[in-house]
């Protein structure tokens, strides 16, 4: 006799409803509400302009442009954000063993993803927990399938769930053709549920239910541009998208203008019929007409000539002019936006000019960083057994200098830091930007070389009396000595 399966109870499963349809408004939301369909259309480049439909004659369809910029907005500050480290404290040293399980799970390569989909979507999503060993594990997740609800009182998160829609991802064959979530993980303050729908039973059916204790929920979001009253975070490309419309409006008005004015435009006044045809009565083929007999008529009453061609620099003009908004809204070079704006003059006007868009990133590695620690925390809270050692409030991420000095002006200002002894010799690497790697093979050749022999060698070089001639130097004089005369 089988045994009835497993429900959620009624607040879990109210729980589970509620982080579903908050998913679903997410999702399906207009542009206006940051609605996460149409904000990955906007980078994936494939949504065309609002438009009236005024500027796009019937059939020219195909002449509709779209322009990457609002991928630009979320890719300039995500290829400057790189974790190089976790310390265990803000002054001291990189952790090789919190390294390791940041390596081990592969968030060199993940948290770049995790770094993209927050400046796209607004926030993305870290989970905490173990593999078949028992290690930690760390997965990046996408907010188009996973929601959260925080506390209003301690702002933490209280639930979150994420829900799969491939019933290949679970087995499930009878939803082969669903278009609604088939399965969810449900994730609770010392708990996660594992559940699939189950139409006949009018519900979600719990598979596994893990107590694990876990001292807060292992769901950890990265939001971007949060506020007070919107924890859920904004968009990076929100600023951007309506001067990118601008600009796919003006670049499709171009490609029309080209069509059907950039080529003059040819008329004929007072023509019959009988003046294109042949000697027997033959319609001349109209490309034939166009190009060539238009200008030898026979009919002296008819009239040819031409209208002038449409004048295009006023499109290049308004473009280059939208590109200058959208990089002003941004704060990035023009060079980001507008194509052929003129180069800086020197590195000092470089960093000038990226000097709001470093901010940028300091803040973004800021936001980022404190949801990277709670990570790393938690992943060592499992890999210590459910406890937490001394000190694990203290970890601080390393993140890569998003400006972009020369390596010449970063080793004169180190130099010059450790000859003021602001800087200990030993903390240059880590001064100049040098990865974690590149640091610790610096350190271990450091240590390989003997620094009390060295100091010997130097000394015994310094101090070394002159040793007595050999025999192939008998004759020669050397500095310091009268030559002595010869004789016969």
């Amino acid at each position: 006799m089988s045994t009835p399966a497993e429900r959620l109870s009624a607040d879990e499963e109210r729980t589970l409803n509620r982080l579903y349809q908050r998913l679903l408004n997410a999702r399906t939301a207009s542009l206006h509400d940051g609605g996460l369909e149409v904000l990955g259309r906007y980078y994936d480049a494939d949504r065309y302009m609002r438009s009236i439909g005024l500027n796009v004659p019937p059939g020219y369809e195909d002449l509709r442009t779209v322009i990457a910029w609002p991928a630009q907005a979320a890719d300039t500050i995500e290829e400057r954000l790189d974790v190089e480290g976790v310390r265990t404290s803000a002054s001291g040293a990189p952790s090789d063993v919190l390294w390791d399980i940041w390596q081990a799970s592969g968030l060199d390569e993940e948290s770049q993803l995790a770094h993209a989909d927050a400046l796209i979507y607004g926030r993305s999503y870290v989970v905490v927990g173990t593999d078949c060993s028992g290690t930690p594990a760390i997965t990046v997740e996408s907010p188009l399938w996973m929601a959260h609800e925080r506390d209003p009182l301690t702002r933490r998160v209280r639930a979150a769930a994420r829900f799969v829609q491939d019933p290949r991802e679970v087995d499930l064959p009878q939803y082969a053709h669903s278009t609604t979530a088939v399965a969810a993980s449900l994730f609770l303050p010392g708990q996660t549920v594992q559940v699939v729908r189950d139409d006949g039973a009018g519900g979600w059916v719990v598979v596994d239910r893990d107590v694990h204790g876990m001292p807060q929920i292992p769901v950890v979001p990265l939001v971007n541009r949060p506020r007070v009253a919107d924890r859920a975070g904004r968009s990076e490309m929100l600023r951007v998208i309506p001067v990118a419309d601008a600009c796919c409006r003006a670049i499709t008005n171009m490609q029309i203008a080209t069509e059907f004015q950039a080529v003059p435009q040819r008329y004929i006044l007072g023509a019959t019929a009988e003046d294109f045809e042949d000697a027997d009565g033959n319609k001349i083929p109209a490309w034939e007409a166009y190009l060539g007999r238009v200008w030898a008529l026979a009919n002296d009453d008819a009239k040819a000539g031409q209208f002038p061609a449409a004048e295009l620099h006023n499109f290049a003009e308004a473009i280059t002019t939208y590109g200058k908004i959208a990089a002003s809204l941004q704060g990035v070079p023009l060079s980001y936006f507008a194509a052929g704006a003129d180069n800086p003059t020197s590195a000092d006007a470089i960093r000038a000019e990226e000097a709001r868009l470093v901010k940028a990133c300091e803040r973004r590695q800021r936001a980022f960083g404190g949801p990277w620690e709670q990570v790393i925390r938690l992943a060592i809270w499992i890999a210590e057994g459910g406890t937490y050692p001394q000190g694990v409030e203290n970890l601080a991420m390393v993140w890569r200098d998003p400006s972009t000095p020369t390596m010449a002006a970063k080793a004169d200002y180190v130099s010059k830091m450790v000859a003021a002894q602001v800087f200990p010799p030993a903390y240059g690497p880590e001064a100049l930007g040098l990865p974690v790697s590149e640091q610790e093979r610096i350190a271990e050749l450091w240590r390989q070389a003997d620094p009390a022999a060295r100091l010997a060698a130097s000394l015994d070089r310094a101090t070394r009396t002159p040793t007595a001639p050999s025999a192939a130097d008998e004759g020669v004089p050397r500095d310091g000595d009268q030559q002595r005369p010869t004789t016969d």
